[in-house]
């Protein structure tokens, strides 16, 4: 059992080192924005895998954001993702955000619709015997539905990343650049591994940097980690949850989410 976590992780960090070393290097949002309406295996970071061939996926989602702030703010989400398998290596989506609820000393309460995300993820390599790993394209477009000054996000491309160790331990990488509407740009990278303690049972562990740019304004930087589970319960339905706190951020507050997603394949 030591040799065989030995090997796993001496090709965890063969794989990974690449991708880190890129982060640091381009590192130095008040949310981690990413490429919206496409599947994933975890908890946020999205795998190659696509949605299979003529079926559909549909996940509501629920999040629940404590600010560390002096207002005390807290923020009530909920939404659901729609994903239709195009091709057997190609699916588009759209995530439709529709409640954005948010209260604080401050303010008060409010109640509104949310941003709508719309995306796709071609996978273009597969994990065999020619391949160590898979890869696929991602790309989107985010905007707000509410007025106000909320910008738009395109996020012109990234790639996703997927290896396979064996039957129970796996991760999943992803960078995406976007457009900020407004004279901006981001940078989202994300990375998570999963280890199935039983078939019914994967844990997960993730992490993510943020970096955003707006002419005008102080850039923003934002790194995250989340620990947390998915539970596939039947072929068709599986149980998501994560907890997200910020480690470190720049130019905005520390923030901390806990998310719940309930995914069913049609």
């Amino acid at each position: 059992m030591k040799e065989f976590l030995k090997r796993n992780m001496c090709s965890v960090a063969k794989v990974f080192m690449p991708i880190f070393v890129l982060v640091l290097l381009l590192s130095g949002t008040t949310n981690v924005f990413g490429v919206g309406g496409i599947s994933n295996s975890k908890v946020i970071v999205p795998s190659t895998d696509t949605v299979p061939k003529k079926h559909v996926e549909f996940e509501p989602f629920f999040s629940f954001e404590f600010v560390d702030d002096r207002d005390n703010t807290f923020r009530l989400g909920g939404g659901a993702r729609l994903t239709l398998g195009v091709l057997n290596n190609l699916e588009l989506g759209v995530n439709i955000n529709y409640l954005n609820h948010e209260n604080s000393d401050l303010i008060d309460t409010v109640n509104d619709f949310g941003d709508i995300e719309a995306g796709l993820k071609f996978r273009f390599l597969d994990q065999g015997e020619k391949y160590p790993f898979s890869l696929a394209y991602q790309g989107g477009v985010s905007f707000p539905t509410s007025g106000g000054d909320a910008p738009w996000f395109i996020e012109l491309g990234g790639l996703i990343l997927t290896k396979n160790f064996s039957e129970e331990l796996s991760m999943d990488a992803d960078f995406v650049f976007g457009i900020v509407e407004d004279d901006g740009w981001n940078f989202i990278s994300n990375i998570g591994f999963g280890y199935y303690l039983v078939s019914w049972f994967q844990a997960v562990i993730e992490g993510a940097y943020a970096y955003e740019d707006t002419d005008g304004e102080e850039s923003i930087q934002v790194v995250n980690i989340t620990p947390g589970f998915t539970s596939p319960v039947t072929d068709w339905f599986t149980i998501i949850v994560g907890v997200t706190p910020d480690i470190y951020s720049k130019n905005t507050e520390k923030e901390v989410v806990i998310t719940t997603a309930f995914t069913f394949l049609f």
